[in-house]
């Protein structure tokens, strides 16, 4: 019997854990500009409004440099036109050492995206691939291959067919490209990187499907009876669906690029054919606003898309500053979250990626034979200690494939930076952020306070309602000593609600023996091990 509440007890934890796990959302650093801030200072204003993934177009030393040691996570690219110089190995292993190495992993360089919609361009579509065995090669001589991924972003054109998303199809003409690269990507465990633009099909859909507003289905697939309330999710659809057909659906997809203008007019240069409005018409403040506010909340809220209702997104809004030198429409010139000077084109929200304790866990949706070769390699080539799933050990029990992936991948997360990299395994695992330990099964975990002390802050998720209802009741009823926060008194400042509930929670949660029980607050409150403090120096 009891071996029996620990197998049921397992599979519901992970199946919580799985179903309270949301997607991530990053940003993507154009620089085709020449009146942007220094490096240092986008880094300081990247830290300031909770960005947490970055995505770059080259290897700049200064931009790297000035992201070492903030824990935000980047992606490196290279030039099309640099393709050329990386078909020769000599010239790959100097460029890893001299724009790589000097950086990782203070920098948390967790892929290199090797060219930009190639096939695009035929000389860089011929390029693309050999580039990025070189690369992976080089990585290889310096054992970062399995930290460090390659790959390279395609656009959303790529496809001949996308509707239904399940009649989604590459375009056969992409065949000299796709075949090698997607070969490539399931030999090295990558993602398919792909861009993603829903602006640019207004024609074919209303407004509001395009900006997440449409308040019940837009359409139904005939041919899986899925239903799709957004055209972001129908097009991502559209490309696992091509990639099936291949017999790659177990790649992960990074949405490398998606966004929206808010000025400008002009058509861009990958529109539908079928595209016949006036793109100025639709490129706002406003909508810009709208469809980014609403791409983080689905993002973010663990919902996936229809086809994949269990897979984590992974999305990069382009971009971080308007770039007055893009060639083309202006529109083009007009995706900037922030002007020149830093002031926000807009307001938008970023919810990072927590600032408490996280684990990584095998995901429920992959196979049997995905699990067991990212087991395999766990604990082989990637050395992590699994004697602690051998019979009769401690975490042997539950006996399934799961729970056993789910130890050994969160070894290795914890002793391999806690990127995002190091709990991929091919797309079988996700990073949570409630501790998987059970019975005496006690999952490895990496405190960032050097003492391993923990405190406990209100959630910048809780509505402000329940906040101030939570509050209430720790200053009152809880009995916290919350006289700090009063006017005039040395934590009054800053007057927000979010600064309040995080100094009367944490005032309670040190009272009450730092559990996780005394860090409840209906939900509306996370333990972290970072000193509050920090954030407010």
């Amino acid at each position: 019997m009891a071996s029996t509440f620990k197998l049921v007890f397992a599979v519901l934890l992970l199946q919580l854990l799985d179903f309270c796990r949301g997607g991530k959302v990053g940003v993507d650093y154009g620089m085709d500009a020449n009146n942007l801030p220094s490096p240092d200072q986008v880094s300081d204003l990247v830290k300031k409004h909770n960005i947490q993934y970055l995505r770059i177009y080259d290897s700049d030393p200064k931009v790297l440099k000035s992201l070492s040691n903030t824990d935000i996570e980047l992606i490196v690219g290279v030039h099309n036109d640099d393709l050329s110089k990386f078909q020769f190995q000599s010239y790959v292993d100097s460029w890893v050492k001299n724009s790589i190495l000097p950086y990782y992993p203070a920098t948390k360089i967790t892929d290199i995206s090797v060219g930009v919609e190639v096939t695009d361009s035929p000389d860089a579509a011929n390029l693309a691939v050999p580039a990025m065995r070189n690369v992976v090669s080089a990585l290889k001589k310096v054992g970062l291959q399995d930290r460090i991924k390659v790959s390279t972003p395609l656009s959303f054109v790529v496809l001949s067919k996308s509707y239904p998303p399940s009649d989604g199809a590459f375009d056969g003409s992409h065949d000299n490209v796709l075949g090698p690269l997607l070969d490539f990507l399931e030999e090295n465990q990558s993602p398919f990187m792909v861009n993603l633009y829903p602006f640019y099909a207004i024609g074919d859909s209303s407004l509001d499907a395009v900006l997440f507003k449409s308040p019940s289905s837009i359409f139904v697939d005939p041919n899986t009876g899925f239903s799709y309330k957004n055209i972001f999710d129908a097009q991502l659809d559209a490309v696992h669906f091509a990639l099936a057909k291949r017999k790659s659906r177990s790649i992960p997809i990074i949405v490398t690029e998606t966004g929206w203008p808010t000025r400008g007019s002009g058509r861009h240069r990958l529109a539908m054919a079928s595209l016949d409005n006036d793109d100025d018409s639709y490129a706002s403040i406003d909508n810009a606003q709208t469809y980014n506010t609403n791409l983080i909340r689905h993002v973010t809220d663990g919902s996936g898309t229809p086809a994949r209702p269990d897979e984590e997104l992974v999305v990069y809004i382009f971009s971080l500053f308007n770039e007055n030198l893009k060639q083309g429409p202006e529109t083009e010139r007009n995706f900037g979250l922030f002007y020149p000077d830093m002031t926000s084109v807009y307001n938008l929200v970023f919810p990072g990626k927590g600032t408490g304790r996280s684990w990584c866990v095998a995901s429920r949706q992959a196979s049997n034979s995905a699990l067991q070769n990212a087991l395999d390699w766990a604990c082989g080539p990637g050395k992590e200690d699994c004697s602690a799933l051998q019979p009769d050990q401690q975490c042997f029990e539950p006996n399934n494939l799961v729970s056993h992936a789910s130890f050994a991948f969160n070894n290795y997360y914890q002793k391999n930076g806690l990127t995002d990299q190091a709990c991929r395994f091919g797309g079988t695992g996700i990073v949570v952020y409630n501790d998987p330990s059970y019975g005496n099964c006690i999952y490895n975990v990496k405190s960032r306070d050097p003492n391993g002390r923990t405190w406990c802050v209100a959630t910048s998720q809780a509505s402000r309602s329940n906040l101030q209802n939570a509050l209430d009741w720790a200053c009152g009823p809880g009995k916290a000593d919350c006289s700090e926060i009063q006017p005039n008194q040395r934590c009054f400042q800053p007057d927000t609600l979010l600064a309040h509930a995080s100094f009367a929670f944490n005032n309670y949660y040190q009272k009450n023996g730092a559990t996780d029980a005394s860090c409840s607050f209906r939900g509306n409150a996370i333990k972290v091990d970072r000193d509050p403090k920090e954030d407010l120096s």
